[in-house]
């Protein structure tokens, strides 16, 4: 009804219809509120004032100087310095960007122009814009925006949307009475909450001891209740988003992370009493709560979703508490919960809920049924009772001290709310824990554990089977993602009347409480109707499911998915035909079409495979977005979306192809079946469909679900990028399975005999040694004999091991996946035109719409006659020379390009000669500019741009610029960006911003009885011939160890030689009974690698030795020094080199 403007006017304004009167049409009414009092507004820090050395010491001069050495009260401190300096300076960049424009005009226009004034104010303006699209990125909560050139307009559209969205203007309680004065909305919103609050005063959890077991380990407890280091408490602070809106004290993370070095040692000291004495100060848990509409036209307060913001420097505290935390919860947590816990995932219960229903839907049953029940909880973190997570962090063993802080955090909130930007109203809960707070996710899942307790007992005394899919999966009964839980039973009356004691049970000892109107049943295909009645009336569920959402993807697929999805088109079109997107300049187009339009559909596309034509749908919308973001016209789309889709390598933008993604997307899936089968969705999917035949084998039945024929297609990219690491062998096929090269899947050219067909690796090494046995690889694989050689075994049992060959890490990443998809049309794309994109285009120093400007240049994406021929406009020539105008003719032979061209201050000229745009850009990116000019960035790109313009301007507006005219805006324009990024480099590097880089890593210092081996390799890349040397050392009272030194063939890298060097030191120590070692080695990448015990295909043998026989010792590290650090061991090595001789031992 309205826009933005009269929105922003009349903030409080409503309008209603009246009732018919004698006419057919309802007369509109508007309210304008105008008692509405101005509020003083929140203190917010700025980020963008941490570019200002002036900030800096005014929070040191503030902090220093304190009342009371209180970080609370340093904060405070803080505060009232910034809002003063502020005030002080009166520099709104609005108001600076009006005075200079207006002192630049004056300057300009003067009789005898004063250049070095001109530039002054042109660097003063570059700054203050760039100041402007700080304050409104901050403001607009931009999160994906991260490059590309101004887009203030954007971040200011997106801000006032923003406020618009979250203004309050009405309320209605749980009468439907209305309320519009401020004050009344908030004792309405406070006397909400302040019921769902209240605890129910339950205090008898004993049931809690037959339903949990003690889980938490001694050590488990001695890792959560340790008291934190400096190193810690920094780690927690900067894993912080700095972006993320602040607490009630108004500074976000970002201020700690600038002002780290001066504000560190109060805040650790701080936090460190906190875990020393389990107390919190209350002004420290203040937390402010936003109300964020959950639909468009919310009323009541609960069609709002309330987000608490809570201070930063509590946060601290929680992550702290968090990160230790969450590395435990594998261990704790009921494979049926799938949030919040590493290495599950919420695709997992959406597979196994979508195979569930596919199994209800083909259900033959008619005597015995089955049915799955989605129930919803009414504010599930807000209903938690504090008794009850107590107990539940009791019986499962955690420490008491652990429970002390952690209830700390909980009980001392105090909550007050964000009505149209000001905090009013307060409440003091008894119950509940926030959603905001760090912690409160785990503290969820914890809580949930007593519901999953529950479905476990039930199912093992029979009361409440579950369903199972198939002979070969597990019978469940409960799958749980946070709040969002699916109850899978028999359709009889006793199963239905133990699932309603459960609930029932669970609500009484939780707090929490089922939304029934928001909860839903599916039956199996063939339920009769009055068992259906019978379940409804029981548990109270009225509605039917099966047609809806989970997790927000659909229940069930039938024929027609592509209606199914139908609204990502809808979520994709409205959000790239947003008037805010119209804001967005030609580099922000971009990030905004890969980071936000191309994602959309991620979540879909991780868990099924989506229709071919649906996928077309999509990348229409994105090609007109990319073409025009605006609705209303219909421009042309000069290159194709598949060109588009080309790396930027192989002369594309590197956009999404859609199909592609969502194949790499599902490989994941079927790569968490290959490494964990025994995770719940590998139960039940292998269990049905490879239950007698390999994942990597198995084929889809006639009646498989939609779910597993998506897994099966995104294991063809699979394929293409699997190999086996070598351990026992036992499970490689020789000539079946990929296992000759880490490099690409290679595995024997056959064809073998009878006898050979079957054999394994296994029978290729030495029983004893595991090691290569070089007659059996002659008599059956001569060919290979090198190739083999080149695989380093483990001396350790270590199995067989299939890796991902792409990642150097040897696990699949969807990005490896689909760059692996790509790679034929990439390939083909890079042949097209014999261009180097990169040197000419990306990697060149100029601004981000220049480089697309260069691309369209070269992919004839541009308007000029010869282009626009070739679609069927009719030509016409050049305006200014009557000569046929294409491409070179505007940038290289029309008179007036010569003449710039002639006159350019470069040190040699382009040809005339040039036969194509490509071939000019690539003459062009060899110009270098005179030194007079004082330009370090290449100008050419600037002159082609100018050039543009120039003929724009000639052809639109019939004004005509002369060759210095040109040169002279394109000299104005590459100076003016070589000044702003200048002046950005701050943002990056130094200044205040040094401090919030993390601290070099300080390398332990090894005990008294620890022995030191300082170890390097020395590799012949030519022969492949490797020596290693290690040089031990320790205090005078430990035996003194021999030095080792040997040599070996067929080493594939020099890292791999560092590796056998590393190994041989750690196998030598521990056969001589060190129980304390420390490995120093030059290679920085494999101490990396050591130090993460990550691995790598190529030195999976090596690396798993490594990890083995590192478990003899009682401790170990890996060091890394400087090569001038290690020659000793690198002399030894290069002698080994020398020698070659198998190995040998010698003393010192």
């Amino acid at each position: 009804m309205v826009n933005c403007s009269w929105s922003e006017a009349f903030p409080m304004g409503r309008s209603c219809y009246l009732r018919f009167e004698g006419s057919d049409h309802r007369p509109l009414i508007t309210y304008f509120n105008n008692s509405r009092t101005q509020k003083k507004g929140l203190f917010r820090f700025n980020r963008s004032l941490t570019e200002k050395s002036e900030v800096e010491t005014v929070v040191e001069s503030a902090w220093n100087h304190a009342p009371l050495d209180s970080v609370i009260m340093k904060l405070n401190s803080c505060r009232r310095g910034i809002i003063k300096w502020t005030k002080e300076q009166n520099k709104k960049a609005n108001i600076i960007i009006q005075q200079k424009q207006e002192a630049l005009e004056v300057a300009l226009c003067a009789g005898t122009p004063d250049q070095a004034a001109i530039e002054s104010l042109t660097n003063t303006l570059i700054l203050a814009y760039r100041e402007e699209e700080q304050f409104w990125l901050q403001r607009s909560r931009i999160q994906w925006l991260k490059s590309g050139d101004r887009n203030t307009g954007f971040f200011h559209a997106a801000t006032r949307q923003r406020r618009l969205q979250n203004t309050l203007s009405v309320i209605e309680d749980d009468d439907d009475k209305e309320y519009f004065n401020e004050d009344q909305i908030c004792s309405v919103i406070s006397a909400y909450f302040n019921n769902i609050f209240s605890s129910n005063g339950n205090h008898d959890f004993s049931r809690l001891d037959s339903l949990l077991s003690c889980k938490v380990t001694d050590e488990m407890n001695q890792h959560l209740t340790g008291i934190p280091s400096d190193s810690e408490i920094r780690e927690a602070a900067f894993s912080i988003n700095g972006g993320k809106a602040p607490g009630p004290d108004g500074f976000s993370a970002k201020f700690y992370h600038a002002y780290w070095h001066i504000i560190g040692p109060d805040v650790t000291r701080d936090v460190r009493h906190f875990f020393t004495s389990g107390t919190l100060h209350p002004q420290q848990n203040e937390t402010h709560v936003r109300l964020i509409p959950k639909t468009t036209g919310a009323r009541k307060v609960s069609d709002y979703r309330p987000i608490a913001l809570c201070n930063t420097h509590y946060k601290i505290i929680a992550k702290i508490l968090t990160r230790r935390l969450k590395p435990l919860l594998p261990a704790l947590i009921s494979k049926t919960q799938s949030a919040f816990v590493t290495g599950r995932a919420i695709g997992d219960n959406v597979l196994i809920t979508h195979e569930t229903l596919h199994y209800l839907r083909t259900s033959e049953a008619k005597k015995y049924c089955s049915m799955a029940v989605k129930t919803d909880m009414s504010k599930a973190y807000d209903r938690i009772e504090w008794g009850f997570l107590r107990a539940v962090l009791d019986r499962m063993g955690f420490a008491q001290i652990w429970i002390g802080w952690i209830m700390s955090c909980v009980e001392s909130v105090s909550y007050s709310f964000l009505i149209n930007g000001s905090p009013m109203g307060s409440v003091k809960p008894s119950r509940g824990i926030r959603q905001g707070d760090p912690l409160s996710p785990y503290l969820f899942i914890l809580c949930t554990e007593v519901l999953s307790a529950m479905c476990e007992k039930a199912q093992q005394d029979g009361s409440l089977a579950g369903i199972r899919v198939a002979r070969g999966s597990p019978f469940i009964n409960h799958l749980l993602f946070a709040d969002d839980t699916m109850f899978l039973c028999r359709s009889s009356a006793p199963s239905v009347n133990a699932l309603l004691r459960i609930l029932r049970s669970y609500e009484e000892l939780s707090g929490q409480r089922i939304n029934f109107l928001k909860s839903a049943t599916t039956f199996s295909a063939k339920t009769p109707a009055e068992v259906k009645a019978r379940v409804k009336t029981t548990l109270g569920i009225e509605a039917e499911g099966g047609l809806g959402k989970y997790l927000g993807l659909p229940e069930h697929f039938g024929r027609k998915k592509r209606d199914i999805f139908a609204s990502i088109l809808d979520r994709i079109r409205q959000k790239a035909h947003s008037w805010t997107s119209r804001f967005l300049s030609g580099a922000g187009k971009q990030v905004l079409l890969r980071a936000v339009l191309s994602a959309m559909p991620n979540y879909s596309m991780s868990c099924f495979k989506l229709p071919v034509s649906l996928c077309k749908q999509i990348q229409s919308l994105l090609t007109r977005f990319w073409w025009d973001a605006n609705p209303e016209t219909r421009k042309m789309c000069w290159v194709a979306w598949s060109t588009l889709t080309l790396a930027k390598y192989a002369g594309g933008l590197g956009f999404r192809d859609i199909e592609t993604f969502n194949d790499a997307l599902l490989a994941k899936i079927g790569w968490r079946l290959l490494k964990d089968p025994q995770s719940l969705l590998g139960q039940v999917l292998l269990g049905k469909y490879a239950r007698n035949n390999f994942f990597l084998d198995c084929q889809a039945p006639s009646n498989a679900s939609h779910g597993w024929r998506s897994v099966l297609a995104g294991r063809e990219i699979l394929l293409k990028g699997l190999s086996w690491a070598v351990g026992s062998g036992d499970k490689i096929k020789i000539w079946k399975d990929p296992w000759l090269s880490c490099e690409a899947p290679m595995l024997p050219i056959g064809p073998p005999t009878e006898a050979d067909a079957e054999r394994t690796v296994s029978d290729l090494l030495c029983p004893i040694s595991n090691c290569w046995d070089i007659d059996k690889i002659r008599s059956l694989l001569p060919q290979y004999e090198e190739v083999i050689m080149r695989i380093v075994t483990s001396s350790a049992p270590a199995p067989d091991c299939l890796v991902w060959l792409p990642e150097r890490s040897g696990n699949y990443s969807t990005k490896t996946g689909y760059g692996l998809g790509m790679e034929p049309h990439f390939a083909a794309g890079a042949l097209s035109i014999p261009f180097n994109w990169n040197k000419c285009i990306w990697n060149i120093k100029t601004s981000p719409k220049i480089k697309d400007f260069l691309w369209k240049l070269v992919r004839k994406a541009i308007p000029v006659s010869s282009n626009l021929a070739r679609r069927g406009i009719p030509a016409f020539n050049c305006k200014r020379c009557d000569c046929v105008e294409d491409d070179l003719h505007v940038f290289l032979l029309c008179s007036i390009a010569e003449q710039v061209w002639e006159a350019a201050p470069l040190a040699n000229k382009p040809l005339s000669t040039t036969p194509s745009m490509a071939d000019l850009i690539a003459a062009a990116s060899n110009l270098t500019v005179l030194p007079p000019v004082g330009l370090s960035t290449p100008l050419w790109p600037w002159i082609l741009w100018q050039l543009w313009k120039a003929r724009n301007k000639l052809c639109f507006e019939n004004k005509a610029f002369s060759s210095m005219e040109i040169i002279s805006k394109a000299l104005a324009h590459a100076k003016e960006w070589e000044k702003a990024q200048e002046l950005e480099k701050p943002l990056l590097a130094p200044g205040v911003l040094d401090h919030t880089r993390n601290p070099p890593r300080r390398e332990p210092r090894p005990s008294s009885d620890t022995v030191l081996c300082n170890v390097d390799a020395a590799w012949d890349a030519r022969t492949l011939n490797c020596g290693i040397g290690g040089i031990f050392s320790g205090q005078e009272h430990i035996p003194k160890l021999v030095n080792i030194s040997a040599s070996r063939r067929f080493v594939s890298s020099a890292i791999m030689a560092e590796a056998i060097a590393i190994r041989s030191a750690v196998l030598y120590a521990a056969s001589s009974n060190v129980k304390s070692l420390m490995i120093r080695s030059d290679s920085q990448s494999l101490v990396k690698m050591l130090r993460g015990r990550d691995s790598s295909p190529a030195l999976f043998g090596i690396l798993f030795d490594i990890y083995y026989f590192s478990s003899s010792f009682d401790a170990i590290s890996f060091v890394y020094v400087p090569r001038l650090s290690n020659m000793q061991a690198d002399s030894v090595a290069k002698s080994a080199l020398l020698l070659l001789n198998s190995s040998s031992i010698r003393g010192v």
